[in-house]
């Protein structure tokens, strides 16, 4: 299982109508697959259940996403309102992320233990290949980040007192090869950050 180049290009197509339909009929079923494939293994990376959940990009009308994804989150419903893991496909490539969106209900709880976590998280194995997608350069490449403390500091603020603030961070995947087998690797070395979610939705595994 794996996305091309030419996967790729649909995120240069115009057009809302003509990219939507092409990332649906295109990008979406391999997603699927992928979610179907990784599901057990982040369930038992993070010791409960987790749900796969691909993009339906529902608000959008005009705008064609840069991007789209599958979400993994311990709703089977919803995975929004929680910090997620998400195997995320644009023009810039394949990434294994950990996110935090503006509807996170859990935002301050996870504010409150990056902070506590700070000097661990620094230490990560990994954490050299981790960039911030929330901050991007005008081809849409992912900020790189030096000072990890300080980044982890200034996130945690964020979290705490603005609602529209945004925790993504995330390793480029290679097309090359099993992506499935790239993206366990790679969301195993961001788990520590999803670990520190507070999720209040967490069912024991039932396997």
């Amino acid at each position: 299982m794996r996305f091309t180049k030419k996967d790729l290009e649909i995120f240069a197509v115009h057009g809302f109508a003509d990219r939507m339909q092409l990332v649906v009929d295109t990008i979406h079923p391999k997603l699927a697959k992928l979610g179907e494939l990784l599901q057990p293994q982040l369930s038992r990376l993070v010791s409960h259940e987790l749900h796969p959940h691909i993009a339906q990009h529902a608000r959008r009308t005009v705008n064609p996403p840069e991007e789209t994804w599958v979400a993994f989150s311990p709703d089977d419903k919803s995975y929004k309102n929680y910090v997620q893991f998400a195997l995320c496909v644009g023009a810039i490539g394949v990434q294994a992320r950990v996110i935090a969106r503006q509807e996170c209900k859990d935002r301050k709880i996870f504010s409150q233990n990056l902070q506590n976590a700070v000097e661990r998280l620094k230490e990560l194995k990994g954490i050299k290949e981790m960039a911030d997608y929330n901050h991007r350069d005008g081809e849409s490449k992912p900020a790189s980040i030096s000072d990890w403390p300080l980044f982890l500091r200034e996130i945690s603020r964020k979290l705490k007192e603005t609602q529209t603030a945004v925790f993504d961070i995330g390793i480029n995947l290679p097309l090359s090869g099993d992506l499935s087998s790239h993206a366990i690797q790679a969301l195993s070395k961001l788990a520590p950050f999803y670990m520190l979610s507070g999720n209040t939705v967490v069912r024991p595994l039932r396997y």
